[in-house]
């Protein structure tokens, strides 16, 4: 441990009320001259930006609460901001450190004294989705923000030997944890308990890192929960695992890329994970160049209960989102042993003839309590900017599986369980919202009156690989199994 330098011996007071900012700042100061910890006693000891040092712990009492200052003026700009999410001011950050670890305690952001709701709207305290209309509530908080928050909470950029430990993460302005271009990070033991409704509140980002280890963590948050990046600022990502997690979200809950894939990801494992209420369980994309390669997606347990249209369990989507973006790829990707309660699809589709190239899904289980109807995914105005956007006939087709452009795909072993009428509690949402649109869906918009005319698969421009599922059904009497369109050289294989 070292010296322990205990705050309260540089004047912190910790009754919630006292700025503790620079009393606490000179005790970091002091650690990282000579090495050691950094004690934060129990009590709520409010503050606005600490930058730590190398060789330092922080370590908190597990009654502690370092609570971020409701005042953007305590807090410290260390950048310019990079775009609505990335703001220049954080409660805690390291720029360029070594060997820094945090540990214990409460980390709370103060989240709520930094949004409002949008004009117009009722009036709403920070309440659990709960207590809300999930639908409505989420129009109303995606949208209320101010410019002016700390976010990310947490940032470390340029570090090495990074190391977040057996703390709670709560109440984060935008994003809670952002780890930006560094190097061997260990995340172990966390439970960040976000608000359902808070905007831009994104669990862990992980932009251009090396060599990270995520385990043992529980995630509850509006935005998503753990999402891998690449930024024009950052690097590649590589050499990462996520394990033994319990996640909870309103958006994706393992992610790779989307509007932030500018660099290529490689050598990365999600495995033993709990999912639930999520939007998309595993989102891989590729949208500005990155090729997404050497993965492996294994012993998952998920379902999509949230009050969204177009849910879906997986969801790999290759394209440009703007012409003049590279072509990117996701490729030698296998995801097994999966199974998902859900009233959408799976969904993967392709610009290009071989964006998808090398995908392998193999025993996979679907659950339907319901399903949703996919047609509003015609109009290209409604889904937002990750729901493949350039394949509006794959967004809109009826089946469990939809394949568009894939090179040697396998699909193995996969089954859907079909809805029947029961278990459906829950999953019957007297609204639903779509991201891209501020328009509320009713029911009549998205559900069949009848038994849904769902295929099992819906394919076009497969090149090699085979189908084989024993199992595989269509949801009704009278439906094919199947519609391949332009798949020569693959098989299904009965």
């Amino acid at each position: 441990m070292g010296i322990v330098f205990d705050i309260t011996n540089f004047g912190a007071r910790g009754d919630g009320a006292h700025l503790n900012t620079q009393a606490i700042q000179s005790a970091v100061d002091e650690a990282g001259r000579a090495g050691g910890t950094v004690y934060v006693p129990a009590g709520t000891f409010l503050t606005g930006t600490i930058e730590l040092r190398s060789r330092v712990t922080l370590e908190l009492h597990p009654a502690a609460t370092l609570l971020g200052s409701p005042r953007i003026a305590d807090y410290r700009q260390a950048a310019e901001s990079i775009d609505e999410d990335r703001r220049p001011w954080h409660l805690l950050m390291a720029h360029g450190a070594e060997a820094v670890t945090v540990c214990g305690g409460t980390i709370d952001g103060n989240g709520p004294a930094f949004w409002e709701p949008t004009a117009g709207d009722d009036p709403m305290t920070v309440v659990p989705a709960r207590e809300a209309d999930p639908a409505r509530a989420a129009l109303t908080w995606i949208r209320a923000n101010k410019a002016e928050r700390p976010s990310p909470m947490i940032d470390f950029s340029h570090c090495r030997d990074v190391r977040i430990a057996d703390t709670r993460i709560t109440n984060g302005a935008g994003w809670n944890l952002h780890m930006h271009c560094c190097d061997r990070v260990w995340i172990r033991g966390v439970d960040l308990d976000a608000n359902l409704l808070g905007p831009n509140n994104d669990g862990f980002d992980i932009t251009g890192c090396r060599d990270v280890m995520i385990s043992d963590c529980r995630l509850s948050c509006c935005d998503d929960a753990i999402v891998l990046k690449t930024t024009k600022d950052s690097r590649s990502v590589e050499r990462v695992t996520v394990t033994n997690c319990v996640l909870r979200t309103r958006c994706a809950a393992l992610k790779l890329g989307a509007n932030e894939s500018f660099h290529d990801f490689r050598q990365i494992t999600f495995s033993n994970c709990v999912v639930y209420e999520s939007n998309r369980a595993v989102g891989l994309y590729s949208l500005e160049g990155a090729v997404i390669e050497d993965l492996t997606i294994s012993n998952i347990v998920c379902d999509t209960r949230a009050p969204f249209l177009f849910n879906r369990p997986v969801h790999l989507d290759v394209r440009r989102k703007r012409p003049d973006a590279r072509h990117g790829a996701i490729r030698n990707v296998i995801l097994s042993q999966f199974v998902a309660r859900t009233d959408g699809r799976i969904l993967m589709t392709s610009e290009d003839p071989d964006g998808l190239d090398n995908i392998v899904l193999r025993d996979i289980r679907l659950i339907c309590p319901v399903l949703d109807d996919p047609t509003p995914g015609k109009d290209p105005a409604v889904g937002g900017t990750q729901f493949s956007n350039q394949s509006l006939e794959a967004r809109a087709a009826k089946a469990a599986v939809v394949v568009e452009n894939a090179r040697d795909l396998v699909l193995e072993n996969i089954s859907v369980r079909w809805p029947d009428g029961s278990g459906t509690e829950g999953w019957n949402p007297p609204l639903k919202a779509a991201n891209g649109t501020t328009r509320l869906f009713a029911p009549a918009e998205f559900r069949e009156t009848e038994e849904p005319p769902f295929q099992f698969l819906w394919a076009r421009g497969l090149a090699g690989g085979y189908g084989r599922c024993p199992g595989a059904t269509a949801a009704a009497p009278g439906v094919p199994l199947h519609a391949l369109e332009n798949c020569e050289g693959w098989t299904w294989r009965e």
